[in-house]
């Protein structure tokens, strides 16, 4: 028997063919985990360059802020809420916040966008389409547009951009940027800077 038969016999093919199987099954797992694990240092690369930006939208979503006494110091809602993966940074859409003084509405906030920091309760609003923010006491006492107003801890504001604040029949002064606390129905500790001009209003 020649070699070229010995090695074509089919007891040999069979016997190599049994062989071949397992061992190419070994090398398809093999081959298949190192290239899950080539796929999952590239995934883990695109996550560190690309975090996951994925949201949560909320529809009628509200945040407030309460006084050491636990008395409703302000609360805000917004037609929609774009929750951040981090469950802590909020984009808002069509937003007012309303402010209360032991118990009773004081003033109105409306903003047409804004954005929101559930833990610090931080709120900035915004502009935009050509609406401004506005502002308006429960009593008429106070008014104010901005382009931007942002709401801090303990009632504090400041506004930027083409600040106007209004006292109906009183006065009204205009300037660049504003700060101050929103105080019941009224604003306190007011300060106007850049370009300032008041009107005051004779009776």
């Amino acid at each position: 028997m020649s070699f070229v038969s010995t090695i074509f016999n089919r007891s040999n093919i069979k016997l190599f063919v049994a062989l071949a199987i397992p061992v190419g099954i070994i090398w398809l797992f093999v081959y298949s985990q190192q290239q899950a694990v080539v796929e999952e240092q590239k995934y883990r690369e695109e996550q560190r360059i690309h975090p996951n930006a994925e949201t949560v939208a909320v529809n009628n979503y509200s945040l407030k802020e309460v006084d050491d006494a636990n008395h409703l110091r302000w609360q805000l809602l917004a037609k929609r809420g774009v929750v951040g993966t981090s469950g802590r940074t909020v984009v808002l859409q069509e937003v007012s916040v309303s402010y209360f003084d032991q118990g009773k509405l004081k003033m109105h906030l409306f903003a047409p966008t804004g954005d929101a920091d559930e833990e610090t309760r931080y709120v900035k609003l915004t502009s935009a389409e050509g609406k401004r923010v506005t502002a308006e006491g429960e009593d008429g006492k106070a008014k104010l547009e901005a382009q931007t107003v942002e709401l801090m801890k303990k009632n504090q504001f400041k506004a930027t951009g083409g600040v106007i604040i209004e006292w109906p029949e009183v006065a009204k002064v205009t300037g660049d940027r504003a700060s101050g606390i929103i105080d019941a129905a009224n604003l306190k500790n007011l300060k106007l800077a850049g370009n300032t001009h008041a009107v005051i209003s004779v009776h």
